[in-house]
């Protein structure tokens, strides 16, 4: 027998360079666009809530942040704070939940389980709730410097106080966190880096140990 096809649980209306998983809230942050060029296609940065309804997984689309002509081609996630490489920039965004007593829900750790129902959810669609969450824009910096630049990765250290970012430039850059203030920068390699894997002891990419007291 053919197994079943997968449930599509949400469809973004851009081409989608990036998903990242917020487990403490239960969401799913997705991003991409269609950049500059002038197709109608928009730019943004969606956030779902992840339920289970009826047993099924649900998304429901929350909020959506506009990134105007900049598509959003890599994300990292510490806490509450978001790192979006778009163009030749890195752009630090803050997520803003409601906490109970205010109007909101409380702080819930993973994807909600409801009761069956009625309605999209339970097909696996995406349905919009929105008004939930809302987004804060902190921080843009220049993190790529070639002629054709392009911010392609960023990764936070495990404590959160350190972001890394690597592009069509080559290099490897370091940014204290939240000040984004640089506090290192060297050549990787040649041609462009595509992505940056960072250790619990702090090394990053293959093996190469990053010098300095974080």
């Amino acid at each position: 027998a053919m197994a079943p096809r997968p449930t599509e649980l949400y469809r973004a209306p851009f081409p989608l360079y990036t998903v990242r998983l917020h487990p403490r809230r239960g969401l799913a942050i997705t991003a991409g666009g269609g950049g500059a060029a002038k197709t109608g296609i928009g730019n943004g940065v969606h956030f779902l809530r992840l339920e289970q309804i009826g047993g099924r997984l649900s998304a429901s689309l929350l909020h959506c942040h506009d990134t105007e002509t900049r598509a959003t081609m890599s994300m990292a996630i510490s806490g509450d704070f978001i790192a979006a490489g778009q163009d030749h920039s890195c752009h630090i965004l803050r997520l803003c939940v409601p906490t109970a007593g205010k109007g909101g829900a409380a702080e819930e750790k993973g994807p909600r389980r409801r009761k069956g129902g009625t309605g999209p959810a339970e097909r696996g669609e995406t349905r919009s709730d929105g008004g939930e969450v809302s987004v804060e824009s902190l921080h843009r910096v220049r993190t790529d410097f070639s002629p054709d630049a392009l911010q392609k990765a960023v990764r936070f250290s495990a404590d959160g106080t350190v972001l890394v970012t690597g592009g069509a430039d080559g290099f490897v850059r370091l940014w204290e966190f939240p000040s984004m203030k640089k506090a290192l920068e060297f050549k990787a390699h040649d041609g462009e880096i595509e992505d940056i894997t960072l250790g619990p002891d702090n090394k990053v990419g293959g093996g190469r140990r990053v010098p300095g007291r974080w």
